[in-house]
């Protein structure tokens, strides 16, 4: 079975519903295999690439929140991760434009470390707070995938990769994809935001037992 799962590196709910969806994977019979596919989404394509002001300060000024207005909604999201198991210091955050740090995952994707690079990305935006605009902070983040340095310094001097980004936004645009995360099961059944490892089962269990079914 395939699953491709469409999430963006900046998105909270992406990092909690992909750690659910490794859950999910731990949990399945000894021997069961999924192919998982990690597709680009960017929430927001035009962030700047250069300004990378906190999260908190930014949802405030966007939509006329006090500071502790914008710390209370945000709460919630932080607290939706302990729940999970899940490390987060979302007041820490920093806005980007992740269009290179997902030309990166799919570059990763060539030697198989494409979610060993994941980790290290919403690792380092969810809980050190690293500026994932600055390409310096991207290449240690690389490094630290256990991935060699020149490779990926070479490709963000480029324009490597972008056409495989760009594919998967046109195909989500075509599957009619408004959030992520988002998860689609062989084409037929999907999953979309941070559910719980038993929504994942349900829909692995329909369509091992029925396969033709969309």
């Amino acid at each position: 079975m395939r699953v491709e799962i469409w999430a963006d590196i900046v998105c909270p709910f992406c990092y909690i519903g992909k750690n659910n969806f490794r859950r999910f994977l731990e949990e399945l019979p000894e021997g069961e295999t999924l192919e998982i596919i990690n597709r680009s989404y960017e929430l927001d394509p035009y962030a700047s690439r250069t300004e990378s002001p906190n999260s908190v300060a930014s949802l405030a000024e966007k939509y006329g929140f006090s500071l502790e207005e914008a710390k209370a909604r945000m709460r919630g999201v932080e607290e939706m991760a302990g729940k999970a198991g899940l490390p987060m210091n979302i007041f820490a955050t920093r806005g980007a434009n992740t269009h290179d740090a997902h030309r990166l995952v799919h570059l990763a994707e060539k030697t198989g470390k494409d979610e060993a690079l994941l980790d290290a990305l919403f690792r380092g935006h969810f809980v050190e707070g690293l500026n994932l605009n600055d390409h310096e902070v991207l290449l240690a983040l690389w490094k630290e995938a256990g991935l060699e340095e020149k490779e990926a310094r070479e490709a963000l001097a480029s324009e490597t990769m972008t056409e495989a980004v760009e594919a998967d936004l046109l195909r989500a645009q075509e599957l009619g994809i408004r959030g992520v995360p988002y998860f689609l099961f062989d084409g037929k059944a999907e999953v979309s935001g941070a559910q719980p490892t038993e929504v994942f089962h349900r829909v692995y269990e329909t369509l091992t037992k029925n396969p033709t079914e969309k």
